[in-house]
């Protein structure tokens, strides 16, 4: 209970140091409150904030916290988590609220017929330079026997069993096979 009520009292010295310009109070009582700031930074996901401006806020906080804390009316603790809370549920809103400003300015498709709006034209050519059928040549001229092979079981042509069977390889060496042929497809067609 002593060490309870002591822990009050160096609070309370912390807050009031804190009042009249103490720094190193601010840092004292800011590194009292570390695992509270932890937490919250844990629950809060924003994208474009890392650890360090959350750092920095919480100690913006926790210095207008100390400030505006009135001693007899709650704890400290309880203040300045809701008080970072609140900063972290605002800044959640303002990224969610910037997210959604694309859907406030659209309009539905009645709405555009009846204002005499047009669809845009969407151009329907592939956008790669290279026709698909060159790259796929150029592709099939890259692979190994193997890999050509399970290139006929994937689409079909060939039966698997058939492959196995004719050049006696284990059904692990096909399946590393097709890996290799999935791989050089998405390296070249992506």
């Amino acid at each position: 209970m002593q060490k309870f009520t002591d822990n009050l009292a160096e609070e309370a010295t912390l807050i009031n140091q804190v009042k009249n310009g103490k720094e190193d109070a601010l840092k004292k009582l800011y590194i009292r409150y570390q695992p509270l700031v932890n937490s919250i930074i844990n629950k809060y996901y924003l994208r474009c904030y890392d650890k360090q401006d959350w750092e920095q806020d919480a100690l913006f906080i926790c210095y207008q916290s100390a400030i505006s804390y009135v001693d007899g009316k709650g704890k400290f603790a309880s203040y300045y988590k809701t008080r970072l809370t609140n900063h972290a549920k605002t800044l959640v809103r303002y990224e969610n609220a910037y997210r959604r400003r694309a859907l406030t300015q659209s309009i539905s498709i009645e709405k555009a017929v009846a204002s005499g709006l047009r669809p845009l034209q969407v151009n329907q050519v592939s956008p790669s330079e290279v026709p698909l059928n060159d790259q796929l040549a150029e592709i099939i001229d890259h692979l190994s026997d193997l890999e050509g092979l399970a290139l006929l079981v994937v689409l079909g042509i060939v039966p698997q069993e058939e492959v196995l069977a004719n050049l006696k390889i284990e059904k692990k060496s096909l399946i590393r096979a097709k890996s290799r042929l999935a791989q050089k497809m998405r390296y070249h067609l992506l």
